[in-house]
């Protein structure tokens, strides 16, 4: 699904997404892919040249001196966006006005903060990712804490000691928690010790928690567990494979399927 050719800024944000994850594109490209015109697409590079630093060339546009973790990232955001979007809106119908929550780094949270700025739901929102953060604060409604500690390059997130520690002072109504792997027998899994200790963390000190999942996670076994499966209390994936979800669905999760 394209964004809307008459809603500007997110259709802009596509365009910036697209050429973070192809470093140039054509305006006729760009035309193809978001089914608006080639002078509206002039008009939004023009806006993006003056808001967001993109470079504009003869007949397109590139994203100069792209940092390889933007560029990884907007890869990432690239892949299971239907499936993603869904999550995402499923998430978002769980939270009540006031509530306050946990949210880890990665696409598939991007994908939520944005889910929460279109609604302009009145939320606190405690994450270490620098990203996920930046987008929430588009929202007036939301109070964003940016946990603080060393930000790895690789993830724009921030972790280590500093970011745990601040972590514990939060009582959260629910924690969302996007991980490399989900599995019966692991649990929450990943492949970076940091993550896995700031996810055990977010779970310690949270009420509810929501593993939000795309399909190719589900039944993979990372380096890491962080949170077994009996600590889960909801998954949210597109996942139609009930080969893949027996396992969970024996170990007593919830899982909430939002196949797109």
């Amino acid at each position: 699904m394209h964004p809307s050719p008459r809603n500007p800024s997110r259709r802009r944000s596509e365009i910036r997404r697209l050429l973070l994850t192809r470093e140039a594109m054509s305006v006729e490209d760009l035309s193809q892919a978001l089914s608006a015109s080639p002078a509206t697409i002039r008009r939004d590079l023009a806006a993006l040249e003056q808001s967001e630093g993109i470079q504009r060339t003869h007949g397109g546009a590139v994203v100069p001196g792209v940092r390889p973790a933007e560029q990884d990232f907007a890869f990432r955001e690239s892949q299971d966006v239907a499936e993603k979007r869904a999550i995402a809106e499923a998430a978002v119908s769980l939270i009540a006005p006031g509530s306050t929550v946990f949210m880890n780094d990665g696409s598939t949270i991007m994908g939520v903060a944005k889910a929460i700025v279109a609604t302009g739901l009145d939320v606190f929102v405690a994450t270490p990712a620098v990203n996920v953060a930046t987008k929430l604060a588009e929202n007036p409604k939301a109070t964003v804490c940016l946990l603080g500690g060393f930000v790895r390059h690789t993830s724009l997130a921030t972790t280590g000691p500093f970011t745990e520690t601040m972590a514990a002072q939060i009582n959260a109504d629910m924690a969302f928690i996007s991980s490399d792997g989900l599995s019966a027998e692991g649990g929450l899994t990943f492949t970076h010790a940091a993550d896995a200790a700031l996810a055990k963390c977010m779970v310690a000190h949270a009420a509810r928690v929501i593993a939000v999942t795309v399909t190719p996670k589900i039944g993979r076994n990372e380096r890491i567990t962080a949170v077994p499966a009996a600590q889960i209390h909801e998954i949210i994936t597109g996942c139609t494979d009930e080969a893949k979800l027996r396992p969970l669905k024996s170990a007593g999760v919830t899982i909430r399927n939002v196949a797109p």
